[in-house]
């Protein structure tokens, strides 16, 4: 019997029906998503939509609405497993998959089995801690035979000694294989040395992500992976994560002085010591392929020998200013540069900036990282090189002495304020009465303590929300806890102006905030109603979390009741995060599903603004054509402006607006709508003038048109 009946619907689905899609055609199965996804939802995995057409099976695990726990039985992971495997062998719209130990744990054989069947799998992420030996001999037997996949991503599994040894004879045979993300976990040395064999034998990998794990202590290793790294032909991007450890960076920044094919260099999260600032400086001298490098979050340390000893600048004598002009005289390869500025001293800006706005080669300077002191400075530094527009500054944590320069720094478009106790009072205060004069300020995150919210504070937030047209994301956060100790703070939840009532007043309001986060608050009933209407009017917001205060987490309840009830006309929402608490299960995954959704469509109707003229894109395009979603993933696949991408939306729509081109479109007709003469005489929809077309067409759309069987 291939028939199943899902969990919270009821619904039927025959899972054994085969692939159906065509050229300019869904797969019948995009028809049953929900009920698809009913199953899924119980391990942790959902079927979404990753190109027009094309299907992966994501782990949404923290990722959206918190997940109910679910009693996983042996009946449930040998259901899932079933319908995971039919979809392997006979699905070619499915080309990427996420595999976790809910899915793997009982199910290895027949998983393994189904992966080596797939015909279409491009995409592999494993997530995975517990490694038996049979699991991993298992799993890299079946990774050996994808002769198709093109990115491995293992960054989330615990390595075991079978695992890597099997990984290492896969990266030296593969002949597909572009793309590696490395795990983030602890990977022994004489593993580590499996693997960079298997990554100096390989041939295909473009771009490589790595860890600090990867590069062991061992000078074996070291040597190995800069042999790696200096004579590879195929590697166009590196990125190396949380390499925090001294010397860690040594092999691979030494490498890319020879290195003549790497376009693109990202170090996030790594330690940064002194002599890394001269190796990288000097790299960048002699290196004249490399294209982007990025130093993103990353810790600086003052002392080599003392990776403890953190200071928030490097502020030495020997200062590093000369070796950074010295490479920017004489680099003419960079496009792309991200710094980390905390080491500069104030007065130094001025010619650092001068001198990269000099680099003809520079397209985009950003400042990812610099000391909250010294922004001011860094402004009239940006200012005065005459090319503002190439530099782009990080998040700002505002501070008490630079609030009130704040309207000055137009260069600051990301800013953070935290103030947590009585005594800061003033300086928020000042902060909030600037900010509506601060239009360049589009991301805003917003910490305060809980008693400061329910004064005069409280009113400023609100208004600021209410008049601001610019401010594009808000995270409001209201602590209960400092380090004062616990705030005994009791809402109020009958009093007639409650600081929150005024604030979801104020977000009612509201006309530009697209992302908005909502932490520490206590939300009554109606308020939760007041919440999901702004949701559902909302023209703006796309993304939404809600996390309530510890002791208010029963608001979740009624504020996914009532969401859920109209979700479905809402084409807004493209992200969803909350935490499951007590709410009926089929509430949450509703809104889940709407997300999943919309979040099709944004892909669907951002590729026919790019070209693909797909019926079932153009029928996208139509429902999502306001959605800021859709502007921010044109802009992505065009590398244009919010304006452009705006433009070509808005073509995009009038390229079918027309009688002939609107049938071509919705596979009426071939070329253009032809009508035999009636005997009667009566007109038909040729003889339409424009303007009755153009009527008719507003409440035309074309998933109007019946799909042709």
């Amino acid at each position: 019997m291939s028939l199943e009946k899902s969990l919270l619907s009821g619904s039927c689905i025959d899972y054994r029906v085969p692939c159906t899609r065509k050229e300019g055609r869904l797969c019948d199965i995009f028809r049953h998503l929900p009920v698809w996804n009913e199953f899924f939802w119980q391990v942790h995995l959902e079927l979404q939509e990753l190109s027009p057409g094309e299907l992966s099976l994501v782990n949404t695990y923290d990722k959206r609405i918190g997940h109910p726990r679910f009693h996983m039985t042996q009946q449930v992971h040998e259901k899932t497993a079933t319908l995971l495997c039919h979809l392997l062998t006979h699905h070619h719209c499915v080309v990427s998959v996420d595999l976790t130990s809910y899915i793997l744990k009982t199910n290895i054989e027949v998983i393994c089995d189904a992966l080596c069947k797939s015909a279409s799998l491009r995409k592999l992420e494993l997530s995975l801690w517990h490694f038996t030996t049979n699991l991993s001999l298992s799993f890299t037997a079946a990774l050996s035979q994808l002769n198709q996949l093109q990115v491995f991503d293992c960054s989330d599994v615990l390595f075991d000694h079978a695992f890597s040894e099997g990984l290492s004879k896969f990266l030296a045979s593969t002949r597909s294989l572009t793309t590696l993300y490395m795990s983030n976990y602890h990977i022994k040395h004489m593993d580590a040395a499996l693997i960079i064999q298997g990554l100096k034998r390989n041939e295909t990998i473009t771009t490589l992500a790595i860890t600090g794990s990867l590069i062991t202590d061992t000078p074996e290793c070291s040597v190995m992976l800069s042999e790696y790294l200096s004579c590879n032909q195929t590697l166009r991007v590196l990125s190396v994560h949380w390499a925090s450890s001294h010397n860690k960076l040594h092999p691979i920044i030494g490498a890319l002085c020879h290195n003549g094919t790497i376009f693109e260099l990202n170090l996030i999260h790594c330690g940064l010591y002194i002599e890394y600032f001269k190796l990288i400086t000097g790299m960048l001298r002699q290196n004249q392929t490399l294209r982007s490098f990025h130093m993103i979050d990353c810790t600086i340390y003052e002392h080599d020998s003392d990776p403890h000893c953190w200071k928030p600048e490097f502020r030495s004598e020997s200062s590093l200013i000369s070796l950074w002009l010295m490479m920017l005289a004489e680099n003419k390869a960079l496009k792309e540069l991200t710094l980390d500025l905390r080491w500069i001293k104030p007065d130094e800006c001025g010619s650092l900036f001068k001198a990269l706005a000099s680099n003809t080669s520079l397209e985009k300077v950003t400042i990812d990282t610099f000391n909250n002191m010294d922004v001011v400075h860094i402004c009239q530094a940006l200012r005065d090189t005459g090319v503002p527009e190439r530099f782009f500054v990080g998040k700002h944590h505002l501070l008490e002495d630079t609030a009130a320069a704040l309207p000055e720094c137009k260069e600051l478009s990301c800013i953070c304020v935290e103030y947590w106790f009585p005594l800061e009072l003033e300086p928020l205060h000042t902060t909030l009465c600037v900010l509506p004069t601060c239009d360049h300020v589009k991301s805003l995150s917003l910490k305060m303590d809980a008693v400061m919210f329910k004064g005069n504070v409280g009113s400023l937030v609100a208004k600021y929300i209410t008049n601001t047209t610019a401010l594009r994301e808000l995270r409001l956060a209201i602590i209960f806890e400092t380090l004062h100790g616990a705030d005994q703070t009791v809402c109020d939840w009958y009093a007639v102006e409650r600081p929150e009532r005024t604030l979801l007043q104020a977000l009612s309001l509201n006309k530009g905030i697209r992302r908005l986060s909502l932490k520490g608050l206590c939300i009554t009933e109606a308020e939760a109603q007041m919440l999901v209407d702004t949701l559902q009017s909302s023209r703006t917001i796309c993304h939404f979390s809600f996390y309530p205060k510890r002791e208010c987490l029963t608001s979740v309840i009624p504020l996914i009741r009532k969401l859920s009830a109209n979700v479905s006309s809402n084409y807004m929402l493209l992200g969803m995060r909350t935490l499951y608490h007590k709410q009926r299960r089929g509430d949450t995954f509703t809104v889940a599903d709407v997300v999943r959704r919309n979040n099709s469509l944004v892909t669907r109707a951002a590729d026919f603004v790019m070209g693909t003229r797909h019926r079932y894109c153009g029928a996208a395009a139509e429902l999502v054509q306001f959605n800021p979603g859709l502007v921010e993933k044109v802009q992505e696949l065009a590398s244009v402006d919010e304006t452009v991408a705006a433009s070509r939306i808005e073509s995009s729509l009038k390229s079918f607006t027309e009688l002939d081109d609107f049938m071509c479109l919705a596979g009426v007709v071939k070329y253009s709508v032809t009508c035999p003469r009636r005997d009667d005489g009566q007109k038909q929809l040729v003889d339409l003038n424009r303007d009755c077309w153009l009527y008719i067409r507003q409440f035309l759309k074309v998933g109007d048109i019946l799909d042709p069987k």
